[in-house]
């Protein structure tokens, strides 16, 4: 018995040292943290100046709707686009038949309030002269003044309707104002305007601006004739030498300045209207180097970090950094980088510290 309690323990302990062992293998055998698939940057120089685009739309710099004061139906309408018009040249009339007929209507009243009021005038000074002779009462003196001025009064009131009547008329014809090129016709011949209803644009120099509205934090730092270029859809591979030539206030309700941008010299191609960019440089203070948001991590309102690269592309250091500024896809680091360490860009968000990676394109 004792022969075979033996043999047991001898198989029994071979069995479970050859687990320990196996154990023991599988343990050592166990990999470590993945490899992390990367792509890395090296941290440039401060900047000393960042270009900006702003996309916007074309105008004359000095553009005027034509449109007529009273409503109507366009009777002529000479010019299209394209013309050039010198000042006074007709830009449109409408059928003044009606506008005509109420001004001889009219005209007739006042002539009909011209004799009653003369008539009233010559009563009343025959009445006053038997007053003054004690021959008629006072009820008869103070009525015959009454009717004067009521006939006076009468013909004020058909003076200026025949006055606005006249006026009425005048304004059923549209002159230029200014010497210039007609950019659009919005309105045809037999159609009927309303008062204030454009009927031809006319722009009265060569001057192209760019309108362009530009965020508040960055027209702060714009200034009337500061340097731009501009580009536009309808004239691809040209770009034209601009500069800012005026800066509005901040439109209701949104952070953003209109802005327009004169271009120096504007071929006659250009018609308001067209889609364009304008490139303005922003000096920069040398502050800080500028990273992609893509290498941050961390809550904006907490303390933010990135993942600096050792040499080789080994282990990756988790550091703190002091973010400020944004710019389109960037931000600014103010301290915590230097210039020519090499941080992860893209995969960021699944590495920890002391992790290996290696870099993919």
């Amino acid at each position: 018995m004792s022969a075979i309690w033996r043999g047991g323990t001898i198989l029994l302990l071979g069995v479970i040292g050859l687990g320990l062992a196996f154990g023991c293998g599988r343990r050592a055998e166990e990999p470590g943290p993945p490899v992390r698939p990367v792509v890395t940057m090296e941290v440039e120089e401060p900047l000393s100046e960042r270009t900006r685009r702003f996309a916007g739309v074309t105008r004359g710099e000095e553009e005027t709707p034509v449109s007529f004061r009273v409503g109507g139906e366009i009777a002529e309408l000479p010019v299209q686009s394209g013309d050039e018009v010198e000042a006074g040249d007709l830009i449109a009339r409408l059928d003044t038949e009606d506008l005509e007929l109420n001004v001889r209507r009219l005209e007739a009243q006042r002539a009909l309030a011209v004799a009653q009021e003369q008539q009233a005038v010559a009563e009343y000074e025959r009445v006053r002269a038997l007053f003054e002779a004690d021959t008629v009462s006072r009820s008869d003196f103070d009525q015959a003044r009454s009717a004067r001025d009521a006939a006076e009064a009468q013909l004020e009131t058909a003076q200026a309707a025949l006055n606005q009547a006249r006026q009425e008329l005048e304004h059923g014809t549209r002159y230029a104002p200014r010497a210039g090129t007609i950019i659009a016709v919005p309105a045809n011949r037999y159609q009927f305007v309303s008062p204030g209803q454009p009927v031809a644009v006319l722009r009265a120099d060569d001057a192209i601006i760019l309108e362009v509205s530009v965020a508040e934090t960055l027209a702060n730092d714009l200034a009337v004739g500061q340097s731009a270029v501009v580009t536009l859809e309808a004239l691809p591979g040209r770009r034209f030498d601009a500069e800012v030539s005026e800066i509005g206030a901040g439109l209701s309700g949104l952070a953003a300045v209109p802005v327009k941008v004169r271009l120096k010299e504007a071929p006659e191609s250009i018609r308001s209207g067209q889609a364009g960019e304008a490139e303005i440089v922003f000096e920069e203070e040398r502050t800080g180097v500028w990273i992609p948001l893509t290498a941050v991590t961390g809550a904006p309102e907490a303390q933010r970090f990135v993942w600096v690269v050792g040499s080789e592309m080994s282990a990756v250091e988790r550091r703190a950094v002091e973010t400020g500024r944004l710019w389109d896809d960037r931000i600014e680091v103010r301290a915590g980088l230097s210039p020519g360490e090499r941080i992860v860009i893209r995969g960021a968000n699944r590495l920890s510290d002391g992790q290996e990676v290696r870099e993919i394109e």
